[in-house]
């Protein structure tokens, strides 16, 4: 009892720091070096019941072991996600994203902000690929191609 309330006093003073500091995402890395990534925008939800730490945001729900987690820290920038550069020929049409004027089968991919890969597409015979936002998750959402990189928020 004496150590979940010094975890969650742990987790209560990091705020007010986080906040100061200009940090917009909490990262909680575990022992076997997979990160996950909330936005403090999303306001997650922490908890610690039964040795386990949940976090709830709007838009994702994580659960693990206290004991399989390293640490967590306020990041400025989200893990996994490089500096975003806004170039290239990217425009949104329908609900789809169209990248133009790529190398013929070149990749286009789409992230969550934590990094992991949701979807891939390659770009057709006139160099164009779309990404069909309908069927990507809610959420900050990073799409690369070998000459552009874009951050979107899919509502």
């Amino acid at each position: 009892m004496k150590g979940i309330i010094i975890v969650m006093l742990l987790s209560v003073l990091p705020c007010s720091v986080c906040l100061a500091d200009g940090a917009r995402f909490l990262v909680v890395n575990a022992k076997d070096g997979t990160k996950t990534t909330f936005a403090l925008a999303d306001e997650p939800k922490i908890s610690f019941i039964g040795g386990e730490l949940s976090i709830i945001s709007n838009s994702q729900t994580f659960t693990m072991s206290i004991a399989d987690v390293k640490n967590y820290v306020f990041a400025e920038e989200a893990a996994g996600i490089g500096e975003i550069i806004k170039s290239g020929n990217v425009k949104v049409e329908n609900g789809c994203v169209i990248f133009s004027g790529l190398t013929v089968g070149s990749k286009v991919s789409a992230y969550m902000q934590d990094g992991r890969l949701i979807k891939e597409c390659a770009a057709n015979a006139n160099g164009a690929a779309f990404i069909d936002l309908s069927i990507l998750p809610k959420g900050i959402v990073i799409l690369r191609s070998n000459k552009t990189n874009i951050k979107i928020v899919n509502k």
